[in-house]
């Protein structure tokens, strides 16, 4: 009995240190031990925040600034290794909360292609998953290791300064509704994407929700956008926003190849907080 109670005091405090830990920490951490943890962490930070604006994607949303970093508006969803589409589904069947706004990054949107469901989408149907979305102190962004890779994240990517969302890529560009996007018939799987996707952001647009198909920094090179992504936005009713092609690669700082450093986030970010905005008054004029 005396062990039990030892053991039940020690695991007493070490929730107690962990809750004091992500208060000093603003609320989560950032980066955990593999792109899978962190990936979990990310999205039930996201789910627990329910901000006015979702931004659903990969590795490459995930650099983006969010609530965590002041940004009181966005949950960040981004899914590394994964897409957006492994999210929208979840908040479809009511595992993960809605929007007022989803952005849908598009860079890794081919992924969703593979019929094969990605490691993190399955977890997102268990309950552990669900079950760290309401308690904080059993989430995946709570592990020990979490505090200490993200000190480490912090070091490689920089902050995240609020003068460069005010500054934003300033391309003078906005989402903008498609009509007769595809010149070329779709093959079978593509189809059935855009058949499937469609039918759940129209089940979520009668529930509120307005969505914008983004391609973010960095840019394509020359290849057009996938001509099944431009059929998706158009069919949907959804924005389409090129905004990765028409930034200037001098504007962009990247760590690798694909993800921004944190000012180049922060202004991407800061850009979509200004496109809301401007669809918002145009929706009111």
């Amino acid at each position: 009995m005396r062990y039990l109670i030892l053991l039940l005091l020690t695991l007493a405090a070490c929730f107690g240190a962990q809750s004091l830990a992500l208060r000093m920490s603003g609320g989560r951490t950032l980066k955990s031990e593999s792109n899978f943890f962190s990936s979990l962490g990310r999205i039930q930070a996201g789910a627990h925040a329910q901000q006015k604006i979702m931004v659903l994607g990969s590795s490459i949303t995930g650099r983006l600034p969010d609530s965590a970093q002041g940004f009181a508006d966005i949950s960040n969803m981004g899914c590394d290794g994964g897409c957006g589409i492994d999210t929208l589904r979840a908040i479809d069947q009511g595992i993960l909360p809605s929007a007022p706004w989803i952005f849908i990054e598009t860079n890794t949107l081919n992924l969703s292609l593979s019929p094969k469901p990605t490691e993190i989408s399955r977890t997102m149907m268990s309950p552990w998953f669900k079950f760290g979305i309401n308690h904080p102190s059993i989430s995946a962004y709570a592990r020990p290791s979490a505090f200490f890779y993200s000190k480490l994240l912090a070091r490689k990517i920089g902050n995240y300064p609020p003068a460069e969302a005010a500054r934003g890529f300033g391309t003078g560009t906005a989402p903008v509704l498609l009509s007769s996007a595809a010149s070329h018939p779709l093959d079978a799987i593509q189809a059935s994407r855009v058949a499937e996707v469609t039918d759940i952001i129209h089940r979520l647009q009668r529930r509120g929700s307005r969505f914008v198909f983004v391609w973010l920094p960095p840019a394509r090179a020359n290849d057009p956008a996938p001509e099944w992504i431009l059929a998706l936005a158009e069919s949907s009713h959804s924005f389409w926003w090129d905004l990765g092609r028409r930034v200037s690669p001098q504007d962009v700082n990247l760590t690798d190849s694909v993800h921004m450093d944190a000012p180049s986030a922060t202004r991407a970010t800061g850009d979509l907080l200004r496109a809301v905005a401007q669809l918002e008054r145009e929706k009111l004029q």
